[in-house]
Protein backbone atom coordinates (compact mmCIF):
# COMPACT_ATOMS: atom_id res chain seq x y z
CA UNK A 1 0.00 0.00 0.00
CA UNK A 2 2.85 2.38 0.84
CA UNK A 3 4.37 1.90 -2.61
CA UNK A 4 1.22 1.39 -4.73
CA UNK A 5 -1.11 4.16 -3.55
CA UNK A 6 1.09 7.14 -4.62
CA UNK A 7 1.95 5.49 -7.95
CA UNK A 8 -1.70 4.77 -8.80
CA UNK A 9 -2.84 8.26 -7.76
CA UNK A 10 -0.18 9.65 -10.11
CA UNK A 11 -1.77 7.60 -12.94
CA UNK A 12 1.23 5.27 -13.27
CA UNK A 13 0.87 1.66 -14.43
CA UNK A 14 1.65 -0.75 -11.57
CA UNK A 15 2.81 -4.36 -11.37
CA UNK A 16 2.42 -5.68 -7.81
CA UNK A 17 3.65 -9.13 -6.81
CA UNK A 18 2.63 -10.10 -3.27
CA UNK A 19 0.91 -13.11 -1.81
CA UNK A 20 -2.75 -13.24 -0.79
CA UNK A 21 -3.44 -11.43 2.47
CA UNK A 22 -0.79 -8.76 2.00
CA UNK A 23 -3.25 -5.88 1.50
CA UNK A 24 -3.31 -5.68 -2.31
CA UNK A 25 -7.03 -4.87 -2.58
CA UNK A 26 -6.91 -1.67 -0.52
CA UNK A 27 -3.67 -0.71 -2.28
CA UNK A 28 -5.59 -0.06 -5.50
CA UNK A 29 -9.17 0.52 -4.30
CA UNK A 30 -8.25 3.59 -2.23
CA UNK A 31 -6.37 5.49 -4.98
CA UNK A 32 -8.90 4.47 -7.64
CA UNK A 33 -11.68 5.96 -5.50
CA UNK A 34 -9.68 9.18 -5.18
CA UNK A 35 -8.99 9.32 -8.93
CA UNK A 36 -12.63 8.62 -9.80
CA UNK A 37 -13.52 11.95 -8.21
CA UNK A 38 -11.84 13.60 -11.21
CA UNK A 39 -13.46 11.38 -13.86
CA UNK A 40 -16.66 12.11 -15.78
CA UNK A 41 -19.58 9.96 -14.52
CA UNK A 42 -20.31 6.87 -16.60
CA UNK A 43 -23.11 7.23 -19.15
CA UNK A 44 -25.13 4.83 -21.27
CA UNK A 45 -23.39 1.67 -20.04
CA UNK A 46 -19.92 3.05 -20.82
CA UNK A 47 -17.99 2.13 -17.68
CA UNK A 48 -14.72 3.89 -16.89
CA UNK A 49 -13.08 1.41 -14.47
CA UNK A 50 -12.83 -2.35 -15.08
CA UNK A 51 -11.52 -4.89 -12.58
CA UNK A 52 -11.04 -8.42 -13.94
CA UNK A 53 -11.00 -11.28 -11.41
CA UNK A 54 -10.93 -15.09 -11.67
CA UNK A 55 -13.81 -15.94 -9.29
CA UNK A 56 -17.21 -14.71 -8.13
CA UNK A 57 -16.01 -14.81 -4.51
CA UNK A 58 -13.21 -12.35 -5.23
CA UNK A 59 -15.61 -10.16 -7.24
CA UNK A 60 -17.97 -9.88 -4.27
CA UNK A 61 -15.09 -9.28 -1.86
CA UNK A 62 -13.71 -6.38 -3.92
CA UNK A 63 -17.20 -4.93 -4.38
CA UNK A 64 -17.59 -4.97 -0.59
CA UNK A 65 -14.32 -3.07 -0.13
CA UNK A 66 -15.35 -0.42 -2.71
CA UNK A 67 -18.79 -0.04 -1.13
CA UNK A 68 -17.35 0.29 2.37
CA UNK A 69 -14.66 2.83 1.49
CA UNK A 70 -16.73 4.93 -0.92
CA UNK A 71 -20.08 5.00 0.87
CA UNK A 72 -19.81 8.65 1.98
CA UNK A 73 -18.74 10.11 -1.37
CA UNK A 74 -20.90 12.61 -3.26
CA UNK A 75 -21.77 11.92 -5.98
CA UNK A 76 -21.72 8.18 -5.18
CA UNK A 77 -19.55 5.76 -7.14
CA UNK A 78 -21.77 2.99 -8.50
CA UNK A 79 -19.91 -0.32 -8.20
CA UNK A 80 -21.27 -3.57 -9.58
CA UNK A 81 -20.00 -7.15 -9.89
CA UNK A 82 -20.84 -9.67 -12.62
CA UNK A 83 -19.95 -13.36 -12.91
CA UNK A 84 -21.25 -16.65 -14.23
CA UNK A 85 -23.28 -19.14 -12.25
CA UNK A 86 -26.20 -16.71 -11.90
CA UNK A 87 -28.80 -15.25 -14.25
CA UNK A 88 -27.39 -12.74 -16.75
CA UNK A 89 -30.63 -10.77 -17.20
CA UNK A 90 -30.59 -8.96 -13.82
CA UNK A 91 -26.92 -8.13 -14.41
CA UNK A 92 -27.75 -6.64 -17.83
CA UNK A 93 -30.51 -4.47 -16.35
CA UNK A 94 -28.29 -3.21 -13.51
CA UNK A 95 -25.45 -2.05 -15.77
CA UNK A 96 -26.89 1.43 -16.33
CA UNK A 97 -24.73 4.12 -14.69
CA UNK A 98 -22.06 1.75 -13.34
CA UNK A 99 -18.71 3.47 -12.72
CA UNK A 100 -16.67 0.49 -11.49
CA UNK A 101 -17.36 -2.96 -12.93
CA UNK A 102 -15.82 -6.03 -11.29
CA UNK A 103 -16.13 -9.01 -13.62
CA UNK A 104 -15.01 -12.52 -14.40
CA UNK A 105 -13.79 -12.68 -18.03
CA UNK A 106 -16.38 -15.08 -19.46
CA UNK A 107 -19.41 -13.23 -18.13
CA UNK A 108 -17.99 -9.86 -19.20
CA UNK A 109 -17.63 -11.08 -22.79
CA UNK A 110 -21.25 -12.28 -22.71
CA UNK A 111 -22.39 -8.83 -21.56
CA UNK A 112 -20.31 -7.08 -24.22
CA UNK A 113 -21.72 -9.32 -26.96
CA UNK A 114 -25.24 -8.51 -25.68
CA UNK A 115 -24.49 -4.75 -25.82
CA UNK A 116 -25.23 -4.57 -22.10
CA UNK A 117 -21.90 -2.86 -21.42
CA UNK A 118 -19.36 -0.93 -23.52
CA UNK A 119 -15.59 -0.92 -22.96
CA UNK A 120 -14.61 1.97 -25.24
CA UNK A 121 -14.47 4.50 -22.36
CA UNK A 122 -12.31 2.46 -19.97
CA UNK A 123 -9.74 4.70 -18.26
CA UNK A 124 -8.53 2.25 -15.62
CA UNK A 125 -7.97 -1.52 -15.94
CA UNK A 126 -7.12 -3.80 -13.01
CA UNK A 127 -6.18 -7.47 -13.36
CA UNK A 128 -6.46 -8.89 -9.84
CA UNK A 129 -5.05 -12.36 -9.04
CA UNK A 130 -3.79 -12.45 -12.62
CA UNK A 131 -1.82 -15.64 -12.02
CA UNK A 132 -4.95 -17.48 -10.91
CA UNK A 133 -6.88 -16.08 -13.87
CA UNK A 134 -4.34 -17.60 -16.26
CA UNK A 135 -4.10 -20.90 -14.38
CA UNK A 136 -7.89 -21.28 -14.62
CA UNK A 137 -7.71 -20.99 -18.42
CA UNK A 138 -8.91 -17.41 -18.94
CA UNK A 139 -6.00 -16.26 -21.12
CA UNK A 140 -7.99 -16.25 -24.38
CA UNK A 141 -10.85 -14.29 -22.79
CA UNK A 142 -8.44 -11.81 -21.18
CA UNK A 143 -6.68 -11.24 -24.51
CA UNK A 144 -10.04 -10.62 -26.20
CA UNK A 145 -11.13 -8.13 -23.53
CA UNK A 146 -7.85 -6.22 -23.72
CA UNK A 147 -8.24 -5.95 -27.51
CA UNK A 148 -11.58 -4.15 -26.96
CA UNK A 149 -10.16 -1.49 -24.63
CA UNK A 150 -8.90 1.96 -25.63
CA UNK A 151 -5.13 2.12 -25.97
CA UNK A 152 -4.80 5.10 -23.62
CA UNK A 153 -5.63 3.94 -20.08
CA UNK A 154 -4.06 3.21 -16.69
CA UNK A 155 -3.26 -0.44 -15.97
CA UNK A 156 -2.76 -2.25 -12.67
CA UNK A 157 -1.73 -5.90 -12.54
CA UNK A 158 -1.67 -7.79 -9.23
CA UNK A 159 -0.50 -11.33 -8.67
CA UNK A 160 0.83 -13.66 -5.99
CA UNK A 161 3.45 -15.10 -8.36
CA UNK A 162 5.30 -14.12 -11.53
CA UNK A 163 5.65 -16.71 -14.32
CA UNK A 164 6.21 -16.72 -18.09
CA UNK A 165 2.49 -16.43 -18.92
CA UNK A 166 2.17 -13.47 -16.59
CA UNK A 167 5.24 -11.87 -18.14
CA UNK A 168 3.51 -12.01 -21.53
CA UNK A 169 0.38 -10.33 -20.12
CA UNK A 170 2.61 -7.78 -18.39
CA UNK A 171 4.31 -6.88 -21.68
CA UNK A 172 0.96 -6.70 -23.47
CA UNK A 173 -0.84 -4.55 -20.86
CA UNK A 174 1.62 -2.45 -18.86
CA UNK A 175 3.57 0.59 -20.01
CA UNK A 176 6.68 1.56 -18.03
CA UNK A 177 5.13 0.22 -14.81
CA UNK A 178 6.09 0.86 -11.21
CA UNK A 179 7.11 -2.62 -10.02
CA UNK A 180 6.33 -3.60 -6.44
CA UNK A 181 7.46 -6.99 -5.17
CA UNK A 182 6.92 -7.97 -1.56
CA UNK A 183 8.98 -10.98 -0.48
CA UNK A 184 7.48 -13.49 1.96
CA UNK A 185 9.98 -12.59 4.66
CA UNK A 186 8.75 -8.96 4.58
CA UNK A 187 5.27 -10.04 5.70
CA UNK A 188 4.37 -10.75 9.27
CA UNK A 189 3.28 -14.38 9.61
CA UNK A 190 0.84 -15.61 12.21
CA UNK A 191 2.56 -18.10 14.53
CA UNK A 192 1.76 -21.67 13.59
CA UNK A 193 0.90 -22.55 17.20
CA UNK A 194 -2.13 -20.22 17.01
CA UNK A 195 -3.87 -22.58 14.57
CA UNK A 196 -5.69 -25.66 15.81
CA UNK A 197 -6.91 -28.30 13.35
CA UNK A 198 -9.54 -30.93 14.08
CA UNK A 199 -11.26 -33.47 11.82
CA UNK A 200 -14.58 -35.21 12.48
CA UNK A 201 -15.81 -38.29 10.61
CA UNK A 202 -19.56 -37.74 10.27
CA UNK A 203 -22.16 -39.42 8.05
CA UNK A 204 -23.80 -37.09 5.48
CA UNK A 205 -27.20 -37.02 7.19
CA UNK A 206 -25.62 -35.99 10.50
CA UNK A 207 -23.39 -33.20 9.16
CA UNK A 208 -26.04 -30.48 9.51
CA UNK A 209 -27.07 -31.25 13.12
CA UNK A 210 -23.41 -31.77 14.09
CA UNK A 211 -22.38 -28.40 12.62
CA UNK A 212 -25.18 -26.58 14.44
CA UNK A 213 -24.27 -28.28 17.72
CA UNK A 214 -20.59 -27.48 17.25
CA UNK A 215 -21.29 -23.78 16.69
CA UNK A 216 -23.68 -23.62 19.66
CA UNK A 217 -21.62 -25.64 22.14
CA UNK A 218 -18.41 -23.73 21.45
CA UNK A 219 -20.22 -20.38 21.20
CA UNK A 220 -18.53 -19.60 17.86
CA UNK A 221 -19.07 -15.94 16.91
CA UNK A 222 -17.25 -15.85 13.55
CA UNK A 223 -17.27 -18.95 11.36
CA UNK A 224 -16.18 -19.52 7.76
CA UNK A 225 -17.83 -22.59 6.21
CA UNK A 226 -16.84 -24.11 2.88
CA UNK A 227 -19.17 -26.39 0.91
CA UNK A 228 -18.78 -28.25 -2.37
CA UNK A 229 -21.67 -26.67 -4.30
CA UNK A 230 -24.03 -23.68 -4.48
CA UNK A 231 -26.90 -26.01 -3.55
CA UNK A 232 -25.14 -27.16 -0.38
CA UNK A 233 -24.27 -23.57 0.58
CA UNK A 234 -27.95 -22.57 0.30
CA UNK A 235 -29.02 -25.63 2.32
CA UNK A 236 -26.55 -24.82 5.12
CA UNK A 237 -27.69 -21.17 5.21
CA UNK A 238 -31.34 -22.27 5.52
CA UNK A 239 -30.57 -24.76 8.29
CA UNK A 240 -28.49 -22.29 10.27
Amino acid sequence: QLAAIPAIMNKKDVLAIAKTGSGKTASYVLPLIMNLGHVEPAKNRHINTLILVPTRELAEQIKGVFTSLARYLTPPIKTFSVYGGSSINPQMIAMQGVNVLIATPGRLIELVESNAVHLSSIQMLVLDEADKMLSLGFKEEVDKIISLLPRKRQNILLSATLNSDLENINQLVLKDPTIIKIEDDELEEAPIDSINQLAYLVSPEKKGPFLRQLIEKQDMQQVLIFASSIFQVDAIVNKL
